[in-house]
């Protein structure tokens, strides 16, 4: 290989690590995930992991931070295009910033998989308290809660109105009021709560339509999902 090879090698390898670090000193969020990631890969070594488990694991780390470059680098590419506000630009950055968010929300799925599901922290720490947890009803009221979240967002794309937080079709706010009033009482088993927790429900319905952020359609869908979604939670894994 001949000598402006072997530099220009050198060079592309050497802007790599520019923009890396680059990355790392002016992004917060990488410097968290940076972190996360160090303390994962530690925590790793004090557990009998095999090597399938370790190739995930680490696959999810980088793609995390993958996806957390890619959205600085776009960032940068668009306030490079326009200085102004300009809407292509939001949606840009705004899709982007989704990319590292799915991500994430993956990490955290296969950290749950690998270290709970697993049962090594439970194994290792002489506890069954993950096990507790997972079999709890609390547990499966959190995990109505993300199906009702997924439910809402796809409610919102598919009628393409509203935003994730705010307006569309169904409420999201009311749907998760619903479901949190039906798990309540599913979990108390008593009636004063469930029907107090209903009250709450119904007045954050009413509040959502008398500040004309959603139709009585649409709370009226958002509340029937969420009871719906809780009920047929609690059913299969209750």
């Amino acid at each position: 290989m001949k000598l402006d090879e072997k530099s220009g090698l050198f060079a592309s390898f050497n802007r790599a690590l520019r923009g890396v670090f680059y990355v790392f000193k002016t992004q917060r969020n990488m410097r968290i995930h940076f972190v996360v990631a160090f303390l994962v890969l530690a925590l790793s070594l004090f557990l009998d992991l095999d090597k399938r488990d370790l190739i995930i694991l680490s696959f999810t780390i980088v793609l995390v931070l993958i996806t957390e470059i890619f959205n600085t680098a776009m960032e940068l590419v668009v306030n490079l295009v326009t200085d102004k506000f300009h809407p292509l630009a939001k949606r840009i950055k705004d899709i982007a910033a989704g990319a590292v968010l799915f991500a994430s929300i993956n990490a955290i799925l296969v950290g749950y998989l690998i270290f709970f599901r697993k049962k090594y922290l439970g194994y290792h720490l002489a506890s069954s308290v993950f096990v507790k947890i997972q079999n709890s009803p609390e547990y499966i009221a959190a995990t109505c809660l993300g199906v009702i979240l997924l439910l809402v967002f796809g409610g919102k794309v598919y009628s393409r109105r509203g935003t994730p937080l705010r307006g569309g079709m169904p409420s999201g706010h009311t749907a998760f009021a619903f479901a949190l009033s039906t798990a309540s009482a599913f979990i108390s088993k008593s009636l004063v709560l469930g029907l107090l927790t209903l009250t709450l429900a119904v007045m954050v319905g009413e509040s959502r339509v008398r500040s004309g952020i959603h139709t009585k359609r649409e709370v009226f869908m958002g509340g029937l999902m969420g009871v719906i979604a809780t009920i047929l939670m609690f059913q299969i894994f209750g």
